[in-house]
Parts: C-alpha cells; sequence; structure tokens
C-alpha cells in the first residue's frame, strides 16, 4: 500500500489544489445559485412552499446518504470521493436548468429529482472534505488551514454574490427576456455544472493516503459514538435555526420586502465580505474560549438576530441580521468541522464527517420543509421566530454538553 508522508507546509500541492477546486465550485454554487435559485423558482410560478419542500427533500437526502457515502469514501479513498461528488454535481444541476424543455405538468417531478441527486453528490464532498483537509495539512497548522478555507469561501462567495446581482439583468437582453422572467435566471446558473465540471481535473490530481483501517477495538475507540451523537442533536438544532433563515431569507426580500434583486445580491456580498474578517478569528476565538464555548456563544446571538427578524418587516434590520449571522455562522461551521475532528483517530475522521452532516441535513431539511408550510400559515415572521427557539435549545444542549464533560473529567491528584 502506498502511502504519502504529510507536508511540513501548509500551502502544500494537495492542500492547494483542494482549496482550487473548492475556490471554483463554491463561487458558483454558493455564491451564485445560492442567490439565483429560488428567485429562478419564482419566476417559474412556484411559491415559497414548494421552495421549501424541495430544498428540504435534497437536504434530506444529503443527511440520510451521509453515513453510506462515508463508508463508500472510506473504502475507495477522499479523492474518489470528491471526484464523484463534482461529477454528480455538474450533471444533475445541468439536468435540473433544463426543466423548461419538458411540459408544464412534469416540472415538479423533474425538479425534485434533480435537485435531489444533487444533494447526493454534495453529500460525497461534505464527508470528504473534511479529512481530507485533515489529511493534507501539517498536524500543528489545521486551525490555520481550517481558517484558510473559511476566508477562501468568504472571498469567492463575496465574488459570487455581486456578480449573481447583476447577471440576470446583463443576460437578460441576450436572451431576449425580462428580469422577471425565468430565462436570465437560468442562464446565469449555467456556471454551475461548468464550475464542477472544472473541478474533476484538479481534484483527480490529489495525491492522498488510504484512509488507514484501525488498528485496536480497544475502548478509546469506540468512546467518540457517544460524543458524535451528542455532537449531531446540537447540529441539528443549530442547522434548523440558521437554515430557517438561509433557505427564506432572499424570498422574504423579493415577495414581501420587494427588494430589487442586485440589492439582494449586494446584501449577500456583505454579508460574506463580513464573514471573512470573522473568519480571520477563527483560530484565537478556539484556542482562548474552546470550541463548545464558541459554539454556544454564537447560538446566542444567532436567536437574538432571528429574535429581531421575526419582531417586523424591515430591510434595515433584515439586511443586519443576515449579514451578522452569515458571519456567526462561518465560525460555528469551522468549529463544528473541527470538534468533529480532533475527538477521534483518523480512521474515525469519515464517521465523525458523516454524522456532523448527518445532523446538519436533518436540520436543514427540517427547516427548509416545514418553513415552506409555517410561511403560509404564519408568515416569514413565524419561520424566524422558531429559528430563535432553536438556536437558544442549541445554545442549552451545548451548555448541558459542556458541564457533563466537566463531571466527567478526573479530577486533580
Amino acid at each position: 500500500m502506498i502511502r504519502f508522508e504529510p507536508e511540513p507546509r501548509l500551502f502544500n500541492r494537495n492542500f492547494l489544489l483542494y482549496m482550487g477546486g473548492w475556490a471554483i465550485t463554491a463561487f458558483a454554487y454558493t455564491g451564485v445559485l445560492g442567490v439565483l435559485f429560488n428567485l429562478f423558482l419564482l419566476r417559474l410560478g412556484f411559491g415559497a412552499e414548494f421552495i421549501g419542500a424541495l430544498t428540504g427533500s435534497g437536504q434530506l437526502a444529503w443527511a440520510l446518504c451521509a453515513l453510506p457515502l462515508g463508508i463508500y469514501v472510506r473504502r475507495f479513498g477522499l479523492r474518489i470521493g470528491l471526484v464523484t461528488s463534482a461529477l454528480v454535481q455538474s450533471a444533475s444541476i445541468g439536468a435540473l436548468l433544463s426543466v423548461e424543455m419538458l411540459p408544464r405538468e412534469a416540472w415538479p417531478a423533474w425538479l425534485f429529482g434533480w435537485w435531489i441527486a444533487s444533494w447526493i453528490g454534495a453529500s460525497a464532498h461534505g464527508v470528504s472534505g473534511a479529512p481530507l483537509l485533515m489529511q493534507v495539512s501539517p498536524s500543528h497548522r489545521r486551525r490555520e488551514a481550517f481558517t484558510v478555507q473559511a476566508l477562501m469561501l468568504g472571498i469567492v462567495v463575496f465574488a459570487g454574490n455581486i456578480v449573481a446581482g447583476q447577471l440576470p439583468a446583463w443576460l437578460a437582453p441576450l436572451v431576449n427576456a425580462r428580469v422577471d422572467q425565468p430565462a436570465p435566471y437560468r442562464a446565469a446558473m449555467v456556471l454551475v455544472p461548468i464550475a464542477f465540471a472544472l473541478a474533476v481535473p484538479i481534484w483527480s490530481r490529489l495525491k492522498v493516503s488510504p484512509i488507514a483501517p484501525p488498528t485496536s477495538l480497544e475502548s478509546h475507540d469506540r468512546q467518540p459514538t457517544r460524543l458524535l451523537a451528542a455532537l449531531a442533536g446540537m447540529v441539528f438544532l443549530q442547522a434548523a435555526a440558521e437554515n430557517g433563515l438561509r433557505t427564506f431569507f432572499n424570498v422574504y426580500l423579493d415577495r414581501q420586502l420587494l427588494t430589487p434583486v442586485p440589492v439582494i445580491g449586494l446584501i449577500g456580498a456583505v454579508a460574506q465580505a463580513i464573514s471573512v474578517a470573522s473568519a480571520l478569528l477563527i483560530p484565537s476565538v478556539l484556542k482562548r474560549v474552546g470550541n463548545v464555548d464558541t459554539l454556544r456563544t454564537i447560538s446566542l446571538c444567532v436567536a437574538a438576530c432571528m429574535a429581531a427578524l421575526a419582531l417586523g418587516p424591515s430591510l434595515a434590520v433584515a439586511a443586519v441580521s443576515y449579514i451578522l449571522v452569515t458571519a456567526l455562522v462561518s465560525i460555528a461551521a469551522q468549529a463544528r468541522q473541527l470538534f468533529s475532528q480532533e475527538m477521534v483517530a483518523p480512521h474515525w475522521r469519515t464517521i465523525a464527517s458523516s454524522v456532523n452532516n448527518v445532523g446538519i441535513g436533518m436540520g436543514w431539511s427540517a427547516a427548509a420543509g416545514l418553513g415552506g408550510v409555517v410561511v403560509g400559515v404564519a408568515g416569514f415572521s413565524g419561520v424566524f421566530g422558531i429559528g430563535a427557539v432553536l438556536s437558544l435549545a442549541a445554545a442549552l444542549s451545548l451548555a448541558t454538553f459542556s458541564a457533563a464533560q466537566r463531571r466527567a473529567a478526573p479530577g486533580p491528584p
């Protein structure tokens, strides 16, 4: 079995290859599609309830496939996991955007089928990315590696949001359509399958070690199970709170606050710019406060922002709250990844990443799927209010976990 020695440098060949593919796909998917896809669905004639159900179905598939794909990645390797992810997402999103070629009565089934397929591909990346980053980074610089990833995400998504806010108006004359029609949005999102196709040859060049099998069945190898179960519960609550805002924010701006698309893109871009600045704090915050206390504080702050959104419609409050939550979530995402990866031995890392993704996916799907129903009954304020309650529950679960860990810690001799 070929094994590769760990690189002593942070910016080594494998790290740069991984981040290159990550940057291209995050720009297109999170930056461009994240702004335009729901607006595209609105212009196809679908409402908030359909958007929530569609979003939730993909995120549920992401969660349900995380553990099987974790086993797949352990069997075939991290590089194969990433390449599989890019191939599946390129094909499925390309098919998704061709929905208007079908009879209208076939649109819902087509959208659901290919959207679910795209999230299964995303799940393969989700279980591969964090373990790969742990493997290709020097052990003493792993927090810096995750910080670089967060910085890169913020920068490319900032650029993607800016571009996404302008693309429909730029492309409308070229496709002979208006910005209140779906064609300019579809044309803009063609960037997404192209970006994933470009990532395939980049990630194919990665040279990483096979995942080592466990060397023993001693008790310390079984202990992470309970810790990861607790992590999954906390992550579920955090993710459900965050995704109520993530899924419905641009629909809320477009439909209730009547915000122009360029302004929606600008708000997203500013949020990403602030998240870049907040990412610089990740190493020092985690070193000073620790993963658990960081996540608890973030949950309390997110709860306050969601409560402010729920109090009444205001573009200024909405923009500030969204920007703050985006910045806080960028720190929380890295803290969750590090927490799940650092608590286990190397051969557990794909499973730890899978469990983390199960919590995220189940939380996201619950928020998106039920959120559309809540919007119909209680409006957007109902979604944001529930998000505040869930975030408070996440903070309480973290406080309980921290207290249990302190009680379990050995006392002084």
